[in-house]
Parts: structure tokens; sequence; C-alpha cells
């Protein structure tokens, strides 16, 4: 593993995932953005950039450090997205549309972020595993469908919420609900990843 490599391509897919929460916030039909939020996910894979929800089931003795630096790369690129879009002039609206969200995702109890994290988990091991054994139109329709109900569904996405946060929040604020959304998507990715392959063997 190059550090710097994969620091870089964290980084970058943590700054993709923040082009896709910005159309997300910045448009009044949510379920046409949460389409196009896949975007994000679906250039992250084809440019083979990391992104730790698409990464973490596939975790093992040799690639943990990768997942690990994969997630502060992600940390940092959502956070200098973020940083980067509150200097323009959609600020003002970004910031108001996602008040609501970031409120009721810091009043959650956390077994709920837990258990909502679990099924986002699931699903982005759906969109990746898919577009693996599929890459082709079929492959990209499930990488858009499995962000757009994940988001219409109110699922915890950990890498999103860095994002969101980022934009109303101070890491003092959100660092526990974070941590358990992480948690609650690597059980959800690493869980199911290792029960469809054992279905598989068992085929």
């Amino acid at each position: 593993m190059n550090i710097l490599t994969t620091l870089k391509k964290s980084i970058i897919g943590g700054f993709l995932i923040g082009f896709g929460g910005t159309v997300y916030l910045n448009m009044d039909n949510k379920i046409v953005a949460a389409f196009l939020f896949g975007l994000g996910l679906f250039t992250i894979i084809n440019f083979e950039l990391n992104l730790y929800t698409g990464k973490i089931g596939y975790l093992s003795k040799e690639n943990w450090k990768e997942i690990l630096l994969t997630l502060i790369g992600n940390f940092i690129g959502t956070n200098l997205f973020a940083f980067l879009v509150l200097q323009t002039r959609l600020a003002g609206k970004l910031k108001e549309a996602v008040a609501p969200a970031v409120e009721l995702k810091l009043s959650d109890n956390l077994l709920s972020t837990f258990i909502l994290a679990i099924f986002c988990g699931i699903l982005m091991s759906i969109a990746v595993g898919t577009f693996k054994k599929l890459p082709n139109i079929l492959g990209t329709l499930a990488v858009f469908l499995c962000v757009a109900v994940f988001i219409l569904a109110g699922f915890e996405h950990c890498v999103a919420n860095m994002f969101f946060f980022a934009l109303s929040s101070s890491p003092a604020d959100y660092l526990l609900t974070l941590l358990v959304a992480i948690a609650g998507n690597s059980l959800g990715g690493i869980a199911f990843y290792r029960l469809t392959k054992i279905k598989e063997a068992e085929a």
C-alpha cells in the first residue's frame, strides 16, 4: 500500500461525496436529487477512488490499514469540500437546507443511528458488489438505485454525514453520532458481504 496514493484517492473520494451532498441540498425535488447524489459513488467506482463504505465490506488482515486510511481521507475530503462551498453564494441555502437534517441526526438515539447505518452499509455493499459483477448499465443502475434508496429511506451514511455535519456543526457536537454511524455501516457492509459469499460457496 502506498500511503500517499491511498490518502489522495480517499480525499478525492470524500470530495466527490461533497458534490452529491451539495446537489441534494440545493434541489427541491428530493427524489431526483437522491438519484443525482449517486454520481459521487459512480465516479468513485469508475475512477478507482476510495470510499470507506464501498471498501469496508472487503475488510481483511491485509487491507485494514488501507481502509482506515480511507476513512481518514474521506473525512478530510468532505470537510475540505464543505469549507470551500461555504465560501460561495450557495452557503446560505445549504446551511438552511441541512440544518433540520443535522438536528434530526444529532437528536436521534444511538441505537436508532446504529441500525439505520447497518441498513445503509448493506445497500453500499450491494451497490459496489453489483457493479463489480456487472460493470455495465445494470451495475450503474444498481449504484444509483442503492444511493437513492438509502437517502430516501433516511438511512445513515457516515461519509455523507461527514459532509452534512461539516456544513453546520463542530466535531465536538457530532463525533459520537458519527462513530456510531461508522460502526453500523461497517457491520452492515461486512455482514452482507460475508453472508452472501457463504451462500455462493454453498450453491
